[in-house]
């Protein structure tokens, strides 16, 4: 991440690639800001340096976040910095953004702290769960993997995740991200639960137009009688509780998403 950088140079060149590698993405950050391949190989030799106005730029290539977006323009303003108390200056303003990052009290909240408010935006998108599931697939629980398995950008997938590394949900681990000591759980009572579904069943509407063969879908509308409909209650509930013994046990490969309906057509 960027924010294990003080030289905005070395952070480009883990970013790009040393010359001679990955020159791919040199030359399209190049395009990106309209600029010549070899003024990007000037910036990263130390020959020239980045306008602030191309920094924004390369914070739009890179897919930043806000807090990722700012550390690194400050990084281009110390290296462009005419004198030592205008580079002093902001030096201290990233050893201050690292500070803030770094304090426990402001990126973790104590277990079972997750008040209302958090909780509602947690269920206001099955990207959360998502991600926190990811998050503990080895192999997957990268921003980039993440971001290739949920496709979305790289930008919102950070959003995603400093958000639950806030709740204490996930924990940042050098580049990758890994379940935290917090969890979510709703009662059948909680007003979100109808969030929390209708968030699954309508990610299962948009999967349903790509007809994997893999996976297994199943819709129907039957009559039957009072106690066959009790015996196929009970028959799905032994079979969930069966299942959720071995997901607990089972190791994290892949994510699947698992819903289950049998409901009363009416209530009369």
């Amino acid at each position: 991440m960027v924010f294990d950088f003080l030289d905005y140079r070395a952070y480009l060149e883990e970013k790009l690639g040393k010359k001679g590698t990955r020159s791919g993405a040199r030359k399209r950050l190049a395009e990106y800001m309209g600029v010549h391949t070899t003024f990007i190989s000037q910036v990263l030799n130390g020959q020239s340096e980045l306008s602030l106005e191309q920094a924004e730029v390369a914070n739009e290539f890179l897919e930043h976040s806000f807090d990722e977006g700012e550390f690194f323009i400050y990084l281009v303003m110390i290296a462009r910095a005419g004198t030592p108390v205008l580079k002093n200056r902001f030096v201290e303003k990233v050893r201050l953004l690292k500070e803030k990052r770094l304090k426990i009290k402001d990126r973790l909240k104590a277990e079972g702290s997750i008040n209302k408010e958090d909780q509602q935006k947690f269920y206001s998108s099955y990207h959360y769960g998502a991600v926190h599931v990811l998050a503990s697939i080895p192999g997957q629980n990268t921003i980039e993997a993440i971001s290739l398995a949920l496709k979305l950008p790289r930008s919102k997938v950070v959003e995603l995740v400093e958000f639950l590394v806030k709740l204490g949900v996930l924990v940042r681990s050098d580049s990758k991200v890994e379940p935290g000591k917090n969890h979510i759980h709703l009662s059948n009572e909680n007003e979100l639960v109808l969030s929390h579904h209708r968030n699954w069943r309508q990610h299962t509407i948009s999967r349903l137009q790509f007809l994997n063969k893999e996976d297994v879908h199943y819709s129907a509308c039957v009559s039957l009688s009072h106690k066959d409909a009790f015996q196929v209650k009970e028959s799905l509930l032994g079979n969930l509780e069966k299942n959720v013994q071995v997901i607990s046990k089972s190791a994290e490969e892949v994510a699947y998403v698992y819903s289950l309906d049998f409901y009363k057509l009416s209530d009369d």
